[in-house]
């Protein structure tokens, strides 16, 4: 069992669709408000520091953090910011799984793999595209393997 980490093109990902959502709320705020009273300035403040936090201090721990493997019973993905989470994922829990990717994810060439079970539904962020398409694949013949399914 070998821990894995995403693509660190995921983090890149992640500070961009935030820079346009910072450019949406710096649009409302100088649409909105064009008068610079104290609301403004709070409501300024406010995105302006959240921006910041999430993008110096979230998501990189968030990445830092992320890691996954797989075993011989289950996949374990390891994720988290304040505090860190094993899920472990048992094989035979595993009701499909699929690949999925935003326009901006497919221009930096990871994707997501996305797996579902019976109770919950799991995403494994900034996998290169070879990489999830291989672990689709194994978790897939696992899945007819432990029912006890053939192949062809």
């Amino acid at each position: 069992m070998t821990i894995q980490k995403p693509d660190l093109h995921i983090l890149t990902i992640w500070r961009i669709r935030l820079l346009l959502l910072a450019v949406v709320f710096s649009f409302l705020s100088a649409w909105f408000y064009p008068h610079r009273g104290w609301i403004w300035w709070l409501f300024t403040l406010g995105w302006a520091g959240g921006f910041f936090y999430f993008y110096l201090f979230y998501y990189p721990i968030k990445f830092r953090k992320l890691s996954y493997a797989r075993n011989q019973d289950c996949l374990l993905i390891h994720c988290g910011v304040i505090y860190t989470r094993t899920r472990a994922i048992p094989f035979s829990a595993i009701q499909y799984t699929s690949i999925g990717s935003t326009p901006l994810e497919r221009l930096f060439g990871v994707c997501s793999l996305i797996v579902v079970t019976a109770g919950s539904r799991v995403f494994l962020p900034g996998l290169p595209t070879q990489d999830a398409q291989e672990l689709q694949r194994f978790l897939s013949l696992q899945d007819w393997e432990d029912r006890g399914l053939s192949h062809g």
